[in-house]
């Protein structure tokens, strides 16, 4: 299921695995205090927008997560990033929304900061958790933690490097 769904999106399947890893350890009966359910963690309304009902059923779960991640992929497509860069800015609003890193990317250009380069939006970051962030017209949504988004890229990426360890052959 994971080779498969991971092709649609024109991933890795291991990197589609250490997502899937990280949001449910590979438990489909995993919900979130939040509602999220399944293998990748899906909540209700974004099941029922991509057309799933049923957030238990694996293959399922996996097509509407994928689906979800290639919208989000979609964003930033034609923006110049390097294929690593998307995948990070993906996995980034898949965590926090798309509006949160929409914020972290205008700031980072105000700021003159390349906004295509997640390493340069890890230096705005903490600048987005200061009061003075609701000042800022470039940022739409207020103050950002971003904390628990770092943390997950920072994860998916060594679950992912530790998976082509496992199993160097993609």
């Amino acid at each position: 299921l994971i080779i498969k769904h991971a092709k649609a999106l024109g991933w890795d399947w291991r990197m589609l695995a250490a997502v899937i890893y990280q949001e449910s350890k590979f438990s489909i009966n995993s919900t979130s205090h939040r509602g999220a359910r399944g293998l990748m963690q899906i909540m209700p309304q974004t099941g029922r927008y991509y057309g799933v009902e049923d957030l238990l059923n694996p293959d399922l779960n996996i097509e509407a997560g994928v689906k979800h991640l290639k919208r989000l992929q979609n964003l930033w497509k034609n923006t110049g990033m390097d294929e690593m860069e998307l995948v990070k800015f993906t996995l980034a609003a898949y965590n926090a929304g798309e509006g949160r890193i929409a914020d972290c990317r205008s700031f980072a250009t105000e700021k003159g900061y390349d906004c295509n380069s997640w390493e340069d939006i890890l230096k705005v970051i903490p600048l987005m958790r200061e009061d003075s962030i609701l000042e800022e017209a470039s940022v739409k949504l207020g103050k950002f933690q971003g904390h628990e988004t770092i943390a997950y890229i920072d994860s998916i990426l060594q679950l992912y490097n530790a998976i082509c360890t496992i199993h160097p052959a993609a």
